[in-house]
């Protein structure tokens, strides 16, 4: 009986060992893939400038019992890991506290994704921080532009992963172990969006241009080196200037405006009301709110505003795009510039083809003039005509709009080489112009009626051009002028024929009627 009851005792313990492993996963074989944050209203993010770090807080076996695994967790042993942990989860262990009792403290925080584990992870982040607390691996500065970023030779454990300055502190925490480990990152690089108040604009009107940002969160950066600054760059077609007015600016500086979106905040800090311009023509923008941003670390994660204004000038295009890039970072030369954001602010030519009635032959010497509103065009009210300028002075075919100009008249040439039309006027924004031709070529008829020219804007680099509602293909405006054979009038020449003939008719009748009477007597 006794020999029996050892060999059931041994029979359970070997099922036992059987339905019960104990893995030691093998020491640098795991693997954990970083991806960016993204979402609906998350900007498009990428790891360019980057630094991924990596806090191993506690090694990790796992033991399997049938279908249940389960997972015991040791404290790092690297220095200051367990007096990280100690400060971080206050009184709910000690240094003296066992390696479970850590575990343990970590896992009564809540479940996955729930706000104190979330403020664990953030209390944790800071501490290592400011604490210098040496991460177990780093990616280093990323210098490619990609969402996602693959740690290889990993022991297993239970990580923390933080990304180098994000607009806020928000770590993850994730179990690496030998299977696929993926975590995706909860905060976003610090990042600006650049807009304008118009969708298309016009030679000589004023843009106001808006760059939205928040405040960055600081924390492990040196303070005194922080570097915060805004850089735009305007195209050839426009020009900085102080307000809506278009009001030059001067000293090599431009005005501009910083203020938080939500209501009630108090500013930390004094806003920079200039921003200094370099480059040709000063349209080199740079706005640095380092300072501004490291006295508001009170109010990190709240969004800011900047606004300025630019001026259109005569060199504008159809592809004017003006870009703002944030550069910030620990000190001057280790600084990470984002992507930068784009506000583009069009604006349009208007390509006529002067041309004879059923022909193709180009006609020189017709004028015209050009108006936002119909009932100015039928009156012709030259005072309401937009304002225009050669580009070479003196020289038809070829015009800018022009709001400085006394110029309302802009005439056609016999041809412009290489291009289907006769006469170019740039400088438009996308609407409705009625086309109003004030002289017509010599020997042709003038246009009675004024003709309704549209732009329209598809998308930010294609527009389309209507004549009176029918869209032009080649995006050019074909008038057409007619002329006729000569007309009746009087006191020609041939006049002066048909009355000679007439006397000499009469004359002969009464000639013959004389012989006649003669001739009876």
């Amino acid at each position: 009986m006794k020999r029996i009851k050892k060999l059931a005792a041994a029979m359970l313990t070997a099922i036992m060992m059987m339905t019960m492993t104990v893995t030691a996963y093998a020491a640098g074989n795991c693997t954990l893939t970083v991806n960016v944050k993204t979402g609906e209203g998350v900007p498009t993010q990428t790891l360019k400038d980057q630094t991924i770090n990596l806090y191993k807080l506690f090694d990790v076996t796992e033991s399997k019992s049938g279908e249940t695994t389960n997972y015991a967790y040791t404290v790092n042993t690297a220095t200051g890991y367990k007096s990280a942990l100690t400060n971080v989860l206050g009184n709910k262990v000690n240094e003296n506290s066992k390696d479970e009792d850590f575990a343990n403290a970590v896992s009564t925080l809540g479940k996955n994704d729930a706000t104190e584990v979330q403020n664990f992870a953030n209390k944790f982040t800071t501490y290592a921080l400011q604490n210098s607390l040496v991460a177990t691996k780093t990616s280093g500065k990323i210098a490619e532009s990609k969402t996602s970023y693959e740690f290889t030779k990993l022991d297993a454990g239970y990580y923390l992963v933080y990304v180098t300055g994000g607009k806020e502190i928000q770590s993850s925490l994730v179990t690496v172990d030998d299977t696929t480990n993926t975590v995706n990152l909860k905060t976003e690089a610090p990042s600006i969006t650049k807009t304008a108040d118009k969708d298309t604009v016009s030679i000589g009107q004023v843009v106001k241009y808006t760059v939205t940002g928040s405040i960055p969160d600081t924390t492990g950066y040196d303070q005194y080196q922080y570097q915060y600054i805004i850089h735009d760059e305007l195209s050839n077609g426009l020009d900085f200037v102080n307000d809506a007015d278009g009001t030059p600016v001067s000293d090599n500086a431009v005005k501009v405006a910083v203020a938080f979106t939500e209501a009630g905040i108090i500013d930390g800090g004094q806003a920079p009301t200039t921003a200094a311009l370099s480059g040709t023509g000063n349209r080199i923008m740079a706005l640095d709110l380092s300072t501004w941003v490291k006295a508001n670390q009170t109010n990190k994660g709240k969004s800011f505003t900047v606004t300025y204004y630019a001026k259109v000038n005569k060199d504008a295009e159809v592809k004017e795009q003006n870009k703002a890039q944030l550069e910030y970072g620990n000190k001057p030369g280790e600084t990470t510039t984002t992507t930068p954001s784009e506000a583009k602010t069009p604006t349009y030519p208007l390509d006529i083809n002067k041309i004879k009635k059923g022909s193709d032959e180009k006609l020189a010497g017709a004028k015209f003039r050009l108006y936002s509103s119909e009932a100015d065009a039928k009156a012709n009210d030259e005072s309401k005509a937009i304002k225009v300028s050669p580009v070479v002075a003196d020289v038809a075919g070829n015009y800018v709009v022009d709001p400085a100009s006394t110029t309302t008249e802009f005439e056609s040439v016999k041809s412009i080489e290489g291009k289907g039309y006769n006469l170019h006027v740039n400088g438009l924004e996308a609407k409705d112009y009625w086309l109003v031709e004030t002289k017509a070529p010599d020997g042709f008829n003038k246009l009675t009626n004024p003709i309704k020219v549209t732009i329209t804007k598809t998308t930010d680099a294609e527009w389309t051009v209507s004549k009176d509602g029918t869209v032009e293909n080649d995006k050019i405006i074909d008038v057409e002028n007619s002329t006729g054979s000569l007309l009746p009038s009087t006191g020609g020449a041939g006049v002066i024929v048909f009355a000679g003939v007439a006397i000499l008719l009469v004359f002969g009748v009464v000639v013959s009627f004389i012989r006649d009477k003669r001739k009876a007597c």
